[in-house]
């Protein structure tokens, strides 16, 4: 990826920022989140945190007595998606920036000052991704969208060291469990799609911004830790939408007849993938592969009017984006991801009671 320059002054003017924290049936993890995130030398910030579904939260977020923090709560589960789109409405007017954090997520006190200098450095770049470093494997990067492959699969920082990644980079989508936006940016290419509910929303957040002809970019300065865990990765849940997403990804925001071979070729590895998890005694993983096209099939019409609204957003070409070395032609990434779920779903196979 491209070296990025990033702004050597501390920031001078504080704008607003909004920071939105995602949350879903959890207290003891977003209260260590609020407590590293309080703790945010930049001054001008307020914290809304998106809620579903978590009892007591009110009174506990009461008894922080911080004026910048705002409760939004649900009592269903409205996913990542459509409460990173709650949380920006909830936001203050007045606010230049928003923020999007993982509640599983602890912050350095200068991560955010750090963020509002580079994104306020250049008014073409429309979010900035924060260095996420995985908690549970010391050291070890979390996920930044270095690039695409051919079926939509991330190229990724995840599980390399973290010093590998010590200089501001052009990316091509940030992860939502650690980024900055401009306000207006993300008005401009409508927010989330709340239809993905969760996973991968980021990234069509992202490749939106990049048709528009922002920037996305990587500042190493401001550091966040992200609790990895790595049985959320092999749920039914995380592999259905994972893999819907990045279909619907195919279907709105790549152009033409290069759509429909992409397309057809994610189906094809799809449909491969779920026969190997059969065959590893994974059935309900399997399924997950069946289910998530037919969920988009059901939908197509709609995704096709989508499609046709993302165009006339667009002024960057796929042929750009494949120049500067963001998306691929290839399948390593993809390739990659199904060799290392598959190693996990044989060894759980063997390590289960009786075997």
């Amino acid at each position: 990826m491209a070296r990025a320059q990033l702004p050597k002054p501390l920031v001078v003017s504080t704008p607003l920022v909004s920071v939105v924290v995602v949350n879903y049936r959890s207290l003891e993890t977003l209260l260590k989140c609020l407590e590293s995130l309080l703790k945010t030398t930049y001054p001008n910030f307020e914290v809304i945190v998106v809620d579903s579904m978590t009892e007591g939260i009110e009174e506990a977020l009461s008894k922080l007595n911080n004026r910048r923090v705002k409760l939004v709560h649900f009592d269903r589960d409205i996913g990542a998606a459509a409460s990173h789109n709650i949380g920006v409405l909830a936001s203050s007017p007045e606010a230049e920036y928003v923020a999007f954090l993982d509640n599983d997520t602890v912050v350095e006190p200068d991560w955010l000052s750090r963020l509002v200098e580079t994104i306020s450095s250049d008014p073409r770049i429309g979010a900035v991704q924060a260095k996420v470093v995985s908690q549970s494997n010391p050291g070890k990067m979390d996920h930044t969208g270095l690039g695409m492959d051919s079926v939509g699969t991330w190229l990724t920082t995840y599980g390399w060291d973290q010093d590998v990644f010590s200089e501001p980079m052009v990316i091509f989508t940030a992860s939502s469990a650690a980024m900055l936006t401009r306000k207006d940016a993300y008005l401009e290419v409508w927010g989330f799609d709340d239809t993905y509910f969760i996973y991968d929303d980021d990234t069509d957040y992202s490749w939106r911004l990049r048709l528009r002809g922002y920037e996305v970019v990587f500042d190493p300065r401001a550091v966040v830790f992200h609790e990895d865990k790595l049985e959320k990765r092999v749920s039914f849940e995380k592999l259905y939408f994972g893999y819907r997403n990045r279909l619907l990804n195919l279907v709105k925001n790549v152009e033409g007849l290069s759509m429909a071979a992409r397309l057809m070729l994610a189906l094809y590895l799809g449909y491969i993938n779920a026969a190997l998890l059969a065959l590893a005694g994974r059935g309900k993983e399997a399924m997950a592969y069946c289910l998530a096209p037919l969920n988009v099939l059901v939908k197509m019409r709609h995704y096709i009017r989508v499609r046709k609204l993302i165009a006339g957003l667009r002024r960057v070409r796929d042929r750009e984006l494949e120049k500067r070395g963001f998306t691929s032609r290839g399948l390593y990434a993809t390739v990659l991801m199904i060799r290392m779920l598959l190693v996990r779903y044989f060894r759980a196979r063997r390590r289960a009671p009786g075997r």
